[in-house]
């Protein structure tokens, strides 16, 4: 039970992320916010990434610490900074939603880059998927809304981050193999965090922002506990429940995103993404339907 518990906590959690990235991005830039969580969240995760790395005497050359570091990069410096920048100008609860729909951008780049077949399910799933996302898209009122900064560019920056992330673990799955999740996930969050720091900097980007109370415990939130204990949380879980019925967790991402920015960011969405939302969780829960289906008919 307390697995389950664990599994529940951690999507609570990281449902709650667009919405404290809204909060504190109106004074805490979208690289700012990136670069510092995944160095905290690096940190936070370091202690068991060593510990993984000493019990299952792994052993890092100068090919794997390039291959980690290039999914650090890949991760923190173009699918989590797009994120970040998509709640900086569009919505945090259309961020939430777009992002979540990744799982099926996985199947496509396992088919291209790792020759696996796509089955009947993951093609249905795909088509519902996609068509939940336009939908969701093309049912938004507030395009030309004064509330957000640009919020096409928004949706623009959310998908791209669906994309990369997809991109991203895929090519994680054979770092995570071969050198644990801890020791892959510790190690390219502090070199990706790392190289956007040199990045920011070499473009002149402040990476410093006013000390108030709320911008310190928004940017120490999102790196301890969304990209820390959230991430111990869900991988403990995991090592009992499988991946399979832990990830059961994350269908309900979008539901408690949009709730959390309603009630707290007013972000309202109509009738029509409500619907697009559930295409989404049907696209994304589909295996698990098709299983229930198939076993019914047993009776």
């Amino acid at each position: 039970m307390k697995y389950h518990l664990y599994c529940l906590i951690t999507i609570c959690i990281f449902s709650t992320l667009e919405l404290v990235g809204k909060k504190i991005g109106g004074e805490v830039s979208p690289y700012a916010v990136t670069a510092w969580r995944f160095l905290i969240g690096g940190l936070v995760l370091l202690p068991f990434a060593i510990r993984q790395y000493s019990v299952n005497k792994i052993v890092l050359n100068s090919s794997s610490i390039l291959s980690i570091g290039f999914l650090g990069v890949l991760n923190v410096c173009a699918s989590m900074l797009l994120l970040q920048l998509s709640i900086f100008y569009g919505k945090a609860s259309l961020t939430a939603i777009l992002v979540s729909i990744n799982p099926l951008f996985v199947n496509v780049f396992a088919m291209i880059l790792l020759k696996e077949r796509m089955s009947i399910s993951q093609v249905i799933g795909l088509i519902i998927g996609l068509t939940g996302i336009l939908l969701i898209i093309s049912a938004e009122a507030d395009y030309s809304s004064t509330a957000y900064k640009n919020l096409h560019l928004g949706v623009v920056f959310a998908v791209l981050t669906a994309i990369t992330f997809a991109l991203y673990t895929v090519l994680a799955k054979k770092n995570v193999m071969t050198y644990g999740n801890m020791v892959t996930n510790s190690f390219s969050f502090l070199i990706g965090s790392t190289i956007l720091f040199i990045i920011s900097l070499t473009k002149g980007i402040d990476l410093l922002f006013i000390p108030s109370f709320k911008n310190i415990a928004g940017v120490m939130y999102l790196g301890i506990v969304v990209t820390g204990i959230a991430y111990l949380l869900y991988f403990e879980g995991m090592r009992v429940l499988t991946a399979g019925r832990a990830s059961i967790y994350f269908f309900l991402k979008p539901v408690i995103a949009s709730l959390l920015a309603y009630l707290f960011l007013a972000e309202k969405l109509t009738l029509l993404q409500m619907a697009g939302i559930g295409f989404v969780i049907i696209s994304l829960a589909r295996e698990r339907l098709f299983a229930i289906i198939k076993n019914a008919k047993r009776f």
